[in-house]
């Protein structure tokens, strides 16, 4: 049994590393070219409190806007080994949509790279997922929600801001430093768990499925 149980672990940790190294190298995966496209729009956020992100492959930046206005923009380049019959990043289309107080940003296909840059007003809520890349929020005090497939996902933030961070690695790590709160962390044989407890408003939840978490709260 012994045995059986360090073969499956040995081959878990070289799958998430394997996985981890197609992040290493995602510039290959999809070439910016002649062919990208950017698209930009300012969004009036109007009555919505929450915003949702649905991206595939790529990066996602989120820092704080400068206005009551959301700013986003989106490089889509091509994916390298899609074959004749995939769409040309000229075709993509940001689509906006809008259900109560929630807010959500996609593209219109899945078959493109994608690179988001956001800048956010004060919401309620950011819930953000994104299939295979790298998702950075900075300085932007909301509650939080996070899932990365396979990559990772890094956040700086004010620790006075949050009473709570928790990030889950599947197979990969997972870390929270902060000047002030309570951290305990529970490492698996190819997992690892962090929770952070402070004092302020806010909540914090990441999940990665194979790759690493940081959160830095000062």
């Amino acid at each position: 049994m012994k045995n059986s149980n360090k073969s499956e672990a040995n081959t878990l940790v070289k799958w998430g590393v394997g996985a981890v190294l197609t992040i290493a190298s995602m510039g290959s995966a999809y070439a910016y070219g002649d062919n990208d496209k950017i698209i930009t729009k300012d969004i009036q956020i109007k009555n919505a409190q929450q915003l949702h992100l649905d991206a595939h492959v790529g990066s996602v930046k989120f820092s704080p806007s400068s206005d009551d206005q959301i700013h986003v923009y989106v490089k889509v380049s091509d994916k390298e080994g899609w074959g004749i019959f995939k769409d040309s990043p000229q075709d993509a289309q940001l689509v906006v949509q809008r259900e109560g107080n929630k807010l959500t940003l996609s593209l219109n296909d899945d078959e493109y790279g994608e690179e988001w840059r956001i800048e956010l007003p004060q919401m309620s809520l950011l819930n953000a997922d994104l299939g295979v890349g790298e998702i950075q929020v900075k300085r932007i005090n909301t509650n939080l929600k996070l899932d990365v497939g396979v990559g990772e996902a890094t956040i700086v933030a004010s620790a006075s801001a949050y009473s709570s961070a928790n990030g889950q690695a599947g197979v990969g790590a997972a870390a929270v430093r902060s000047v002030s709160g309570t951290t305990t962390s529970d490492r698996a044989m190819v997992s690892e768990e962090v929770n952070w407890t402070g004092s302020g408003e806010y909540s914090i939840d990441v999940e990665v499925g194979v790759g690493d978490i940081s959160i830095k709260l000062d």
